[in-house]
């Protein structure tokens, strides 16, 4: 069930209720109120702002902003940075305001709360309010959910995002990619793979589920670095990788996957490749054999391919296997599979670290 709440309840929550109720708006002068310090946006979308300016010089501002009384002269903004600024942009000289106490921790929680119950805060910035939060406050995880209305998970999920590489982090800061992509891209611990498939997304304007799969195949043990990083840049294809998962020997996948690249061979020739190596040909041989006309090198089976492949989503899953394994993914914000074996349904859940366990776990006992 969601706990979303308004932005009232969350001043109520934050700020003694019987202050909220003797509070009064009043009209104060835009000059004499400053930004909020903790303010967790760093960007703002000039079109919606823009919007916005001609609601309010249409219309005024309609709803007060949250200010605190400076001790050193004027006010500081607790909640309604976009209208502070567009009531600015506006050229308007006084706002409706409500007065308020509040410590840092609360001017912190209140920007936080407003932000994120709009939906538009940039998911880096939300996880380094999140991070700031635990940091600087000694809030814990189910705390800030709490306060903000989310799941423990979903605070999890958003802070793990600061452990991206810092191209990544800016990509995602400037919406180039999107939080799922940023938590696929974690699971390449190689700041270099992490750069490479992030110029890949880019180029190729992959989705998340792309980029899942991408990470869910560099990131298997039996996958070579060579073959690791031609798949990060795109030289070779997640099906061609997963053909050279079947040569346990990484020189030997090595010399495979440069033969794929030089070669300029596609997912059945470098699946026939691979098969032939691992039946005990050399690598010319191999080669020779998938260039010519006809090739005595039979295919690998089914049965003879990696486990990863023969349970990844394909294109014969049923809708209902496909709309429950969406459903899946965006309640626990992670990737799932599901596969069928005669009667046997079997959903693998795909969890980065502790931390996810741990929230998976929470929320199975309902405590997430």
């Amino acid at each position: 069930m969601s706990r979303k709440r308004g932005l009232g309840s969350g001043l109520d929550a934050l700020i003694p209720s019987s202050t909220a109720e003797q509070a009064a708006v009043r009209e104060l002068p835009v000059a004499a109120i400053r930004a909020n310090r903790a303010q967790p946006r760093t960007s703002f979308d000039e079109a919606a702002l823009a919007e916005l300016v001609a609601s309010i010089q249409e219309h005024g501002v309609l709803q007060p902003l949250i200010v605190s009384e400076d001790p050193a002269g004027g006010y500081e903004l607790i909640a309604g940075e976009r209208r502070l600024r567009a009531a600015r942009m506006a050229g308007l000289a006084t706002v409706p305001a409500i007065v308020k106490n509040a410590t840092p921790q609360q001017f912190l929680e209140l920007a936080l709360v407003e932000n994120v119950q709009r939906a538009d805060l940039n998911p880096l910035e939300e996880a380094q309010a999140y991070e700031t939060l635990r940091r600087e406050f000694g809030l814990s995880d189910d705390e800030i959910a709490r306060r903000v209305g989310k799941s423990r998970v979903a605070i999890v999920n958003s802070r793990r995002l600061l452990r991206l590489a810092p191209a990544a982090r800016q990509a995602l800061l400037d919406g180039a990619i999107s939080a799922g992509h940023g938590r696929a891209l974690l699971r390449l611990d190689d700041p270099a793979d992490q750069q490479a498939a992030l110029e890949l997304i880019q180029q190729r304007d992959l989705n998340v589920r792309d980029v899942e799969r991408l990470a869910e195949l560099a990131s298997q043990p039996g996958l070579a670095a060579p073959a690791r990083r031609a798949l990060c840049t795109g030289q070779i294809e997640p099906a061609q990788a997963l053909a050279l998962l079947q040569l346990a020997d990484p020189h030997t996948q090595a010399a495979a996957c440069e033969a794929v690249i030089t070669h300029r061979f596609g997912a059945a020739e470098s699946e026939r490749l691979c098969a032939a190596l691992a039946a005990g040909a050399d690598l010319a041989a191999a080669i020779a054999a998938v260039k010519g006309p006809t090739s005595t090198v039979s295919p690998v089976t089914t049965a003879a391919r990696p486990a990863l492949e023969r349970q990844r989503a394909s294109d014969t899953r049923s809708p209902e296997d496909q709309m429950a394994q969406q459903m899946f993914e965006e309640l626990l914000q992670t990737p799932v599979q599901i596969s069928r074996s005669g009667r046997t349904i079997r959903v693998t859940i795909t969890l980065y670290d502790d931390e996810q366990l741990q929230g998976l776990y929470d929320r199975l006992l309902g405590n997430g």
